[in-house]
């Protein structure tokens, strides 16, 4: 299945071309309205057993879908995961080991995963059942442009009784080169990560990890995401001048969310001496140690 989300190029026509060789090929056409609608239509009308996810500019390793069925075939799960590819892997893939996790891994192991980290977020490496996405109804947040793989991964693994993971590495994403720094200019990341942060996370894990265990995790992911992004923002090759870096900077220390947060000394306990110099300069709201520091960073990084 392919879905033409109101393309202005000749995708519509070159599906058409692979349609006439491969007349299991069901193209769906619809108004721009982003990447969660377009896979909402998709699973809308999907009718097979499995589902995965491919973008248009990124491909799967051609034993991909056959080491899948396999593992669903042999080990009856619900979801299975596997690893990205990259340029440097080995065409031929051997001695791949699996990992499952019961209902009770599950809960224990990776909802944890899923609040601390990106860790499973994304839909790319992931095969599903069918039957599991229709019993738990999950469809992708329309309209939210930040983590909408994490809330439809949330729906299906929230009621998943068995997951698989595979070390086969299946999906090639193809990353251009500089998009982190030219998305930052577009996107209020800042406010996405308050979102991640406030976000409910027992509306799909229930009472599988406790409050406390759950806002210890939240404040350590967001404590990794505002550092990342202090980096972002004071990188050189991004397109801010020097006025609106500082000034992004001045709007993430002050901001209530961030001054919560970075209250929270217990944060520090076994960072290492950069991060802990970052913590500090946060917490001080000392800018121009915040350049310098990630100044040095960048510099020791080329």
């Amino acid at each position: 299945m392919a879905i033409n989300d109101g393309s202005s190029d000749r995708s519509i026509e070159i599906l058409k071309e692979y349609q006439k060789k491969e007349a299991r090929l069901k193209i769906f056409s619809q108004e721009n309205k982003g990447v969660s609608a377009a896979r909402n239509l998709g699973l809308d009308n999907a009718k097979g057993e499995y589902i995965t996810f491919v973008d248009a500019d990124d491909w799967l390793h051609p034993a991909t879908l056959g080491h899948y069925i396999d593992i669903v075939e042999h080990e009856g799960s619900d979801i299975i995961i596997s690893q990205f590819l990259t340029q440097k892997s080995t065409e031929k893939q051997t001695e791949l080991s699996i990992e499952n996790s019961e209902r009770k891994d599950i809960e224990q192991k990776i909802f944890p995963k899923f609040i601390e980290s990106d860790y499973y977020n994304s839909v790319c490496n992931k095969f599903y059942t069918n039957d599991l996405i229709k019993k738990s109804r999950a469809q992708f947040p329309v309209g939210v442009r930040i983590a909408e793989d994490a809330q439809f991964n949330h729906q299906v693994f929230s009621l998943a009784q068995k997951i698989s993971e595979t070390q086969f590495q299946s999906y090639f994403y193809r990353e251009v080169e500089g998009s982190a720094t030219k998305n930052v200019v577009r996107n209020d990341y800042l406010q996405s990560n308050v979102a991640i942060y406030q976000y409910d996370y027992q509306k799909y894990f229930g009472n599988s990890i406790s409050d406390i265990e759950i806002l210890r995790l939240k404040k350590r992911r967001f404590f990794r995401s505002i550092i990342a992004l202090i980096y972002i923002y004071f990188h050189p090759k991004n397109q801010f001048s020097w006025g609106q870096r500082f000034s992004k900077i001045k709007e993430i220390i002050n901001h209530e969310v961030v001054k919560q947060v970075f209250s929270d000394d217990a944060l520090k306990q076994n960072l290492g001496r950069y991060d802990q110099a970052i913590f500090n300069a946060i917490q001080s709201k000392n800018i121009l140690k915040l350049y310098l520091y990630t100044l040095y960073s960048y510099i020791r990084n080329q």
